[in-house]
């Protein structure tokens, strides 16, 4: 039974991918003033709900997504992540740089108009600059604060530098808790920290019968009231308050 299940999601999975290829190239995509072009978000956003459904994993919704655009602010766990996000926010991503070369999560990225980051100050002033010419043309961008993975249990430190554009630009900042479950317990195989390998995980999430992300949304906090700081830590304790909600089973 586990051999045909990860014989049949492999190949809706192959599917899915040339479809999302396919889709890249022909949906419409918008110029923005800078002249950056970027995809219609919600054909991205259906895309991402169906790989979630071809993997078994369920998005459970907590709080109010909201409406207006912003910096949407989340704990790193899982390449999983992005396409989590995606699904219900339609939200164009900053990320490292390594992102671009993964399999599948990689092309995905690409397509959806991800910002890469590579590290260094020079670099960080110019993905800052281009999160806030996106915030002003009102498009909801997402960052990974942490900078990198997690086991989902503990939020790591913020950097306070990625908050400048919202704060240059007065965008809200939505704050996302993202926790993963298997049966009510911690999800042990989805985490994507140092060592792990991309496809020994994927081979997991393709055996297993199913598993479950909470995403609890917890309104927006005012960048106008913050220096970057204050926004990180703010965010970061918002955060944190979610995952330790006992309701999360």
């Amino acid at each position: 039974m586990t051999l045909l299940r990860i014989i049949q999601r492999f190949l809706l999975l192959l599917l899915h991918t040339l479809y999302g290829i396919w889709l890249s190239l022909s949906i419409h995509k918008r110029q923005a003033p800078d002249g950056v072009s970027f995809p219609d978000p919600q054909p991205v956003a259906r895309w991402s709900a169906r790989l979630l459904d071809i993997l078994g994993v369920e998005v459970i919704v907590h709080g109010d997504i909201p409406g207006e655009s912003g910096l949407l602010v989340a704990n790193h766990v899982s390449w999983l992540d992005i396409p989590v996000i995606n699904s219900l926010t339609g939200s164009a991503f900053l990320s490292k740089n390594s992102i671009r070369y993964w399999p599948v999560i990689g092309w995905f990225a690409i397509a959806s108009g991800t910002l890469f980051i590579r590290r260094g100050k020079h670099d960080a002033k110019r993905i800052s600059q281009a999160i806030a010419t996106r915030l002003r043309e009102g498009r909801r961008m997402a960052i990974f604060p942490e900078g990198t993975t997690s086991d989902g249990r503990q939020v790591r430190r913020f950097f306070p530098r990625l908050f400048s554009a919202a704060i240059d630009t007065g965008a809200p900042v939505i704050p996302v808790a993202l926790c993963y479950r298997v049966n009510g317990q911690p999800d042990t195989l989805a985490p994507y920290t140092r060592g792990r390998s991309f496809f020994r995980i994927l081979l997991g999430i393709l055996a297993r019968p199913g598993s479950q992300v909470h995403v609890c949304f917890s309104g927006t906090l005012p960048a106008s009231e913050y220096d970057r700081k204050g926004l990180a830590e703010a965010s970061r304790s918002v955060i944190q308050a979610a995952l330790e909600d006992p309701s999360l089973t």
